[in-house]
């Protein structure tokens, strides 16, 4: 007797890709703003909503966003997910990939949440509570790029 099912195969695939994105004017600001260990967040003039990321256009009104501000590097998480597997390049899991609305922000930045004490049998939530307050751990070495900022981690 012969089986329908087929058995998936896998093969391995290696890219390696390398290519430069062009920021434009609004995130180019952003970033200039990492390297020198600054939140820099836009101001839409219709409406008052505060953008980290900034954005070009306020997503509400349509109106361009062309008033700047710098952010405290302290916020609350709002939202997480806990990630139980690595990658190259990210921190060591257990950790979170949280949505952080920094003081003074309308809108959420994502970002790795780092030093809270997950245990997979555990409540994740007790471990981080949502509300809690969080701040900025910065790179060693800044280059204009999102990891500028390495980390969150909570406050004492």
């Amino acid at each position: 007797m012969t089986s329908d099912i087929t058995t998936p195969a896998t093969q391995p695939v290696h890219w390696d890709l390398h290519y430069d994105i062009h920021l434009g004017e609004t995130w180019s600001r952003f970033m200039d703003g990492l390297r020198e260990q600054r939140i820099l967040a836009n101001e839409c003039g219709s409406c008052a909503r505060v953008f980290v990321p900034p954005q070009a256009y306020c997503e509400s009104c349509f109106e361009p966003v062309t008033a700047w501000r710098e952010l405290p590097s302290e916020g609350v998480l709002e939202v997480f997910t806990v990630a139980w597997h690595g990658f190259r390049g990210g921190p060591t899991p257990p950790y979170a990939i949280g949505g952080i609305r920094l003081d003074g922000a309308s809108t959420l930045l994502m970002h790795w949440v780092v030093g809270a004490e997950f245990s997979e049998t555990g409540d994740v939530r007790a471990a981080l509570p949502f509300g809690t307050r969080v701040r900025a751990v910065w790179s060693q070495e800044r280059t204009g790029q999102i990891l500028d900022i390495a980390h969150f981690e909570p406050v004492d």
